[in-house]
């Protein structure tokens, strides 16, 4: 018995998109943790729920240090593939979050 592909919108019952949540954001610290440990890398990952709460995590530093580590970067080699102006702004503003 398989999976059944799931449409991709939003979920309209509170305690089912709630609980697709919890589940979806634990499965992605899982997969940040071992994509930091398998392969050495710096990964950050902020998630922020409807609720208002932040989950984070930082394989190496803490979150902001990785995050100032990304814009020093960006602002040194220029527009990089995808990163936006939009991008950097988000980050500048994230940054000046979780250093306060």
């Amino acid at each position: 018995m398989g999976k059944t592909k799931m449409e991709m919108k939003r979920i309209q019952n509170p305690s089912r998109r709630q609980v697709t949540f919890s589940k979806r954001k634990n499965g992605l610290l899982k997969k940040a943790f071992e994509l930091s440990v398998l392969c050495d890398a710096e990964v950050a990952l902020i998630i922020f729920s409807e609720t208002g709460k932040i989950s984070e995590f930082a394989s190496h530093d803490d979150v902001a240090t990785i995050l100032e580590k990304y814009r020093i970067y960006t602002e040194t080699n220029g527009n990089l593939g995808s990163t936006s102006l939009q991008n950097i702004k988000v980050t500048d503003e994230l940054a000046s979050y979780f250093l306060l």
